[in-house]
């Protein structure tokens, strides 16, 4: 199925619906239900499905939690995170409509979810109600008069979605620095395969996984200690260190100084 796969007359003022799925039965009901009123375009995993939103700017996203290459989860957060496709609702689709999942996608910016097995009525109801929010929101009064799919902006152009990926990553592990979970975990909570993840650092930093947490550690750290007043035992906590001495030992090997040392000599500005 292709965008052109669609009962709207082509140049019909309709809005555009992107359905990221992988199972072909949902493909097919859902295009079924949705064609006589919205055009449509599809993506198979969520590596298309960034780059199809990307580029076509669509009004609305359906997007399913089980996706072969990454979860629906990852995939939201990604598309939250760019400028390009921040605004577009995500409606997510799951059979495993479990409290949890809800808060889950809610808290990442998904406005709803829609629970297979899907029933008709809820589907299109959900569907209209958010792409008329959106239009309001966007200050369009008509969600059907919405029809630039961004095609023809330059900044339509597909991003790269590895290096999406990794800034995302990148942004997980600065925040939970204190608290970080061994590597399988890491991944696992981005929406990517340990050996995806590691490729991507590789490739895209030309650092393993440990070593650019080892890094921001030690960067946070020094910032801790050049800022605040934090005690050492406190930053070594603050950056994931359980152990002070241990925080200690590695902060002298990267900077040739104690934490101690080193809050002096910035606070005399004699650091370079």
């Amino acid at each position: 199925m292709t965008e052109t796969d669609t009962a709207v007359p082509p140049g019909a003022a309709a809005p555009l619906i992107l359905l990221i799925d992988d199972v072909p039965e949902d493909l097919r009901w859902l295009n079924e239900l949705l064609r006589k009123e919205y055009r449509m375009a599809f993506a198979h995993n969520g590596h298309q499905g960034l780059q199809r939103a990307q580029a076509l700017r669509p009004q609305l996203i359906l997007l399913d939690v089980g996706l072969p290459d990454m979860d629906g989860f990852a995939l939201c957060r990604l598309l939250k995170s760019d400028p390009l496709t921040a605004a577009t609702p995500v409606l997510f689709l799951s059979a495993h409509n479990q409290p949890d999942d809800r808060v889950n996608g809610l808290g990442l910016g998904a406005v709803d979810f829609i629970s297979k097995p899907f029933w008709p009525e809820e589907v299109l109801a959900r569907v209209r109600v958010h792409l008329a929010l959106s239009a309001q929101l966007n200050g369009k009064d008509d969600p059907e008069a919405s029809t630039d799919s961004g095609s023809g902006s330059p900044e339509g152009g597909a991003r790269n979605p590895d290096g999406l990926l990794v800034q995302e990553a990148v942004r997980y592990i600065r925040a939970h620095l204190a608290e970080l979970p061994p590597v399988p975990e890491l991944a696992r909570r981005v929406g990517l395969h340990e050996k995806r993840l590691l490729a991507l650092f590789r490739d895209h930093l030309g650092q393993t996984v440990s070593g650019f947490v080892s890094e921001e550690r030690m960067r946070h750290g020094a910032r801790l200690l050049a800022e605040t007043a934090m005690t050492v035992q406190d930053v070594a906590l603050a950056v994931g260190f359980n152990n002070p001495g241990n925080f200690a030992t590695a902060f002298r090997t990267r900077f040739g100084q104690s934490p101690v040392a080193y809050r002096m000599s910035a606070r005399e500005g004699t650091l370079q």
